[in-house]
């Protein structure tokens, strides 16, 4: 089958002819236009499912031509500009682009992007007509290169989420300086932040997560930009801290609105500066790192109450990523308790295919107070506590239901024993060693937790 034509939106002669020879070697016939009053002409002839599109044009902005073109069905628009600010990324993205390339183009990147977004039809027989909504909610960006449903560790079907994802990885492919997600405690703002490394080009160096909330508040600076020996009483030999650890990768702030407002000072003046100075040195040491900070809090309204910078959170809000609840994205769940069946049924080498009817209802009514996470460990409950293939809605053991009536042997009560053992270790792992998220994960009020963790001897 030939590859469908490419229209070449550049004024630039020498830019429009290297592109051109590129995609002409590939097999692709291609043509040029070399402002945007021709271009404008040329797409309206329906002979270009493909449109390399320059931002920077001498008559119309490119912003401008890809707005009146987002009507047409069947055409795929990739941009192309010099100016690589991830903000115009994100705008052209929601004006209907398929990928954003920036110059000098690589021949590989290019061809890759052109054979992700061939739109179905090979000819747009009919340019005037609008592009139906599910078109516009189906293209993901080639830049992600990432399957429709699933990216990396992520699985998802709702279109708030592609959208999330969409995003996530075409600013993973730069060198972005500082992101912060939103989102609900077990949403999946951890997961995110780990793709972002994953298909990021600082994918070979560290990803070095940090739970703002978990640090003791005595030790966080020590914790984060190291120490000098003999600093103060307990430093008996240097200490490289977190931030250095992290030099030529990505550092994940997890829950920074927990963050002591003093040390907030000190991390927006090593993100400005590029630098860090352990504690007890005179020295600064440069670092080169990006940030992806995430939070369930409402940051503003921590900034009015003086527990949050606003400078600070400038700094970290270049690019805002928000992850909805599970309860917004039902469509999801399905998706999500395969997945986690498939990862528990292994573990645990039992042989579970799926949920009751009655059971799967329930799944997709409850509204899912701690998300993603809350739904993995009702699976993992699940998996483990069932006798068939099929889990019933009686293990669910979700707030407000009974707990199972099942006959028990004497002699599987020390098994049991141990189920409940691992899933509360599980589930203080899960928290972070939080033990109020934990007790939330595990449907237990927090001093009945207490009382097991010491039954357990792990308090």
């Amino acid at each position: 089958m030939p590859k469908p034509r490419v229209l070449i939106v550049e004024d630039n002669a020498l830019v429009s002819h290297a592109i051109r020879d590129m995609i002409v070697e590939a097999g692709y016939e291609a043509e040029v236009a070399e402002n945007g009053r021709l271009a404008d002409k040329m797409v309206k002839t329906g002979k270009f499912p493909l449109v390399l599109l320059d931002m920077m044009l001498p008559d119309i902005p490119g912003e401008k031509l890809l707005k009146a073109w987002e009507k047409y069905a069947g055409m795929a628009v990739i941009v192309v500009t010099a100016h690589g600010e991830v903000s115009t990324a994100v705008e052209c993205l929601k004006h209907g682009a398929v990928d954003f390339l920036v110059k000098p183009v690589d021949k590989e990147r290019l061809l890759a992007s052109l054979a992700s977004a061939r739109p179905a039809d090979s000819v747009n027989t009919n340019p005037s007509a609008p592009a139906p909504a599910a078109v516009a909610e189906s293209s993901a960006p080639a830049a992600a290169n990432i399957p429709v449903n699933r990216a990396v560790d992520l699985v998802f079907a709702s279109s708030s989420m592609r959208r999330t994802v969409e995003i996530a990885a075409l600013v993973a492919q730069s060198d972005f300086s500082s992101v912060l997600i939103t989102g609900e405690s077990g949403a999946g703002k951890g997961m995110l932040a780990r793709t972002m490394h994953k298909l990021s080009n600082r994918a070979a160096r560290p990803l070095v997560e940090i739970n703002c909330s978990a640090l003791p508040a005595t030790l966080i600076e020590s914790e984060l930009f190291g120490h000098k020996k003999g600093s103060f009483t307990d430093a008996k030999e240097d200490k490289v801290g977190l931030f250095e650890m992290a030099n030529g990768g990505i550092v994940f702030l997890d829950e920074i609105g927990d963050m002591d407002v003093k040390l907030q000072t000190k991390l927006l003046k090593a993100i400005e500066d590029r630098s860090i100075r352990r504690v007890g040195d005179v020295q600064n040491i440069k670092i080169d790192i990006s940030i992806v900070a995430a939070t369930n809090a409402d940051l503003l309204a921590l900034v009015k109450e003086g527990k949050f910078r606003l400078d600070l959170y400038h700094r970290l809000n270049v690019i805002p990523l928000h992850i909805e609840s599970l309860r917004q994205r039902r469509e999801d769940i399905p998706l999500l308790i395969q997945h986690f069946l498939d990862i528990f049924s292994r573990k645990f080498r039992r042989k579970v295919t799926g949920f009751t009817p009655g059971a799967m209802a329930r799944l997709m009514d409850y509204e899912w107070p701690g998300n993603v996470r809350e739904l993995a460990n009702v699976v993992e409950r699940g998996c483990i506590l069932t006798r068939s293939e099929t889990i019933p809605e009686d293990y669910l053991l979700l707030p407000g239901s009974s707990t199972p009536a099942v006959v028990v042997e004497e002699e599987e009560l020390g098994t049991l024993a141990q189920m409940e053992e691992r899933l509360i270790r599980s589930a203080m792992r899960k928290a972070a060693g939080n033990k109020g998220d934990a007790a939330k994960i595990l449907g237990l009020h927090r001093s009945t937790l207490y009382k097991k963790l010491e039954d357990l001897g792990l308090l």
